[in-house]
């Protein structure tokens, strides 16, 4: 009977690891980038994802105005500047941006 509950306990523990670490955070990431540049007037904020994150590729996720995420190249020329720009328009309002 302890057994049983051992064994019950453990599979409880163990679905739970898995379902907080495992299979759902393959949707949050980026599977590949868009090199069209994404106008500065959609974009509210940006985060950075990276491959130690548990991400197949590194990329650039810009967030619209409208909540849509669009991933961009990590080190393009206008991903830098649009990343400059966001950050710069933070500093004014005082709100940290690209976490």
């Amino acid at each position: 009977m302890q057994r049983r509950h051992l064994l019950c306990l453990s599979l409880l523990l163990l679905g739970h690891i898995l379902n907080g670490h495992g299979g759902n955070n393959v949707l949050d990431c980026c599977l590949r980038t868009s090199d069209m540049p994404i106008p500065r007037r959609i974009v509210q904020d940006y985060r950075l994802q990276l491959v130690q994150d548990g991400c197949d590729i590194p990329a650039t996720v810009f967030i619209t105005t409208k909540g849509k995420r669009l991933c961009a190249p990590l080190h393009s020329s206008w991903v830098i500047r649009l990343q400059e720009r966001l950050d710069a328009s933070s500093a004014k309002r005082g709100k940290p941006q690209g976490k």
